[in-house]
């Protein structure tokens, strides 16, 4: 129909379809898109808190040197790739030496030596131990007044673990041991080892009997009674150590320490006997560790290192045993007994791998930093993906800041966004408003972080991107008055 107006003109061509969906909006298109993978850094080992490697300073008892005898005055393993944890495995009676009477001056002089040097501590007190030594590991005064106990062989004597006045006289050092170390910022895990043979949840190499589990929940409620503040480990053992009583009980065990927030210990990974009915990990509960990560870190420790390596290279293989291990296991701890210069002779690239693996690892994939105005609305994301094993266990919050020409600082910006429930090889997009209200016009720097409180998280970016602060340079931006 033609109505006669001056300009009116037929339609020239097809429809055009408006209607098709389709994706547009391509955030490597979008203005301020930056891409941050050029500068990642997957090579240099990060020493970052609440994760990495361990030793066993104290093993087997504090009256045995074992394994620290060797490490020279001044010696603080700066070559041991992530080595940033003392592992502290005493026995009962090395604090306990009359009833009553404690004394842990020795694990605070082991603690003053090594924090300085940046070093964590996780404590294990242990009721029994094989090694033959003129103390048994429980005070002698509990036996001495009635406590039931059991001479195994070579004199070690392992205490009933059930026995009433043993538990009472346990309870009484736990108390004071939990006033002691509870608010110790130092200490990281504490781990429940008052039942078994070397706290390991095992009556192996002792009296060999299977204590009702109600027993063992006694000496769980110890842990959690006295140390409320701590992330508390149980030994796998005190779980599928129990499986000729039935998979029924073995399920309780792993229900009652999901429920009261306990995590999972495994020691001695990679022996002979593992190696050869278990998996090529060569554990036995590798479900359970991944069920109790949610509350709490995994820690990992293999066997006397002499013992598996070279012993049995065949289940060892060169230590890919022990990578499959740590990382179906969502470990953030790992480590091992023995000197660690022997480690660091045979297997130094094994423990460079596994440092920056061990727990959360942080890289920044892209940022999108737009036009910026000294206003309040300044919408900015950033995309971080973690490749550690595990997730961290400590808040961890994005921080932004800008920098003037001179690199100081002039505001930093706190955004309430945390990345630490990031798992393994997952990734996550944050969306963030800076406030930058009051700043004058002008070219700024703009500095990314992860704090734990106001302790810098060091994140797989390159060296030459550090800025001041625990920050790194991601962007130059101008800065306009509106």
């Amino acid at each position: 129909m033609n109505y006669g107006f001056p300009n009116e003109t037929p339609r020239s061509g097809p429809y055009e379809a408006q209607t098709l969906c389709g994706w547009f909006d391509d955030p490597r298109k979008i203005n301020g898109f930056i891409d941050l993978r050029p500068i990642a850094d997957d090579k240099t080992v990060l020493k970052n808190p609440h994760k990495g490697w361990f030793w066993h300073f104290i093993d087997n008892g504090f009256r045995g040197p074992l394994y620290r005898n060797k490490v020279k005055p001044g010696d603080y393993l700066e070559d041991f790739p992530g080595m940033n944890h003392l592992y502290l495995r005493f026995d009962w009676s090395d604090a306990e030496k009359e009833e009553g009477v404690y004394d842990f001056g020795f694990l605070d002089r082991i603690m003053d030596e090594w924090g300085p040097h940046g070093y964590a501590f996780s404590l294990r007190v242990c009721t029994y131990e094989t090694s033959f030594v003129p103390e048994t590991a429980t005070p002698r005064y509990v036996f001495e007044k009635g406590a039931k106990c059991y001479d195994v062989e070579n004199d070690r004597l392992q205490p009933d673990y059930g026995d009433p006045y043993y538990l009472e006289r346990l309870e009484a050092f736990m108390e004071a041991f939990g006033k002691r170390f509870n608010n110790d910022p130092r200490v990281d895990i504490v781990d429940i080892g008052t039942y078994g043979t070397w706290g390991e949840g095992h009556t192996v190499e002792g009296e060999a009997k299977i204590y009702p589990i109600d027993v063992v929940k006694k000496h769980i409620d110890l842990h959690l009674k006295y140390f409320p503040d701590k992330y508390l480990l149980l030994n796998d053992d005190h779980i599928v150590g129990r499986i000729i009583k039935g998979s029924e009980e073995c399920q309780e065990m792993l229900d009652y320490a999901y429920e009261r927030g306990l995590g999972l210990q495994d020691d001695s990974i990679c022996c002979d006997y593992y190696s050869v009915v278990n998996g090529y990990d060569t554990m036995r509960a590798t479900e359970a560790f991944k069920k109790l990560s949610q509350n709490a870190p995994s820690c990992i420790e293999f066997a006397h290192y002499w013992y598996i390596h070279p012993q049995f290279d065949d289940y060892y293989r060169n230590g890919l045993t022990i990578v499959e291990c740590l990382k179906n296991s969502r470990a953030t701890f790992a480590g091992f007994h023995g000197y660690p210069e022997d480690f660091m002779a045979s297997d130094k690239w094994l423990a460079e791998y596994c440092a920056n693996r061990l727990g959360y690892w942080y890289f920044a994939d892209s940022a999108v930093v737009p036009e910026l105005t000294a206003s309040a609305h300044n919408h900015v994301k950033v995309r971080f993906t973690n490749k550690g094993w595990s997730k961290a266990y400590y808040k961890h919050e994005i921080r932004f800041a800008v920098a003037g020409a001179d690199g100081n600082i002039v505001r930093e910006l706190r955004t309430g966004r945390f990345v630490n429930d990031l798992e393994y090889e997952q990734s996550g997009d944050f969306d963030v408003n800076l406030d930058l209200r009051d700043l004058p016009e002008g070219e700024y720097s703009v500095l990314l972080g992860v704090f734990e409180d106001d302790r810098p998280i060091k994140l797989a970016i390159k060296e030459e991107h550090r800025a001041a602060g625990g920050y790194y340079t991601v962007a130059k931006r101008f800065i306009r008055k509106v």
